[in-house]
């Protein structure tokens, strides 16, 4: 009989437990943020941005290309005053 009664003084004491006032809003805003952080794309135009400026490897790439660019387009600008 002393088990029941420690029992349901037990099962008593759990159910009084008071939740902090905008403990739901708390959880809802964490839902919302990570179902907004999974549908984020990998790399989306302003990621693709920072992870290039962030690195000199990146920007000596983008430089690279643009030099290269240039290089084609002064080509065929000249072929075409020069030639046919």
């Amino acid at each position: 009989m002393k088990i029941q009664e420690i029992y349901h003084t037990w099962k008593e004491q759990k159910s009084q437990i008071e939740v902090g006032k905008g403990l739901s809003n708390k959880v809802i805003s964490r839902i919302y943020q990570y179902e907004w952080e999974k549908r984020k794309p990998l790399f989306g135009g302003y990621r693709l941005i920072e992870l290039i400026s962030t690195r000199p490897l990146g920007k000596a790439a983008v430089i690279t290309a643009g030099v290269l660019i240039s290089f084609v387009r002064m080509t065929f600008v000249v072929y075409a005053f020069l030639g046919c």
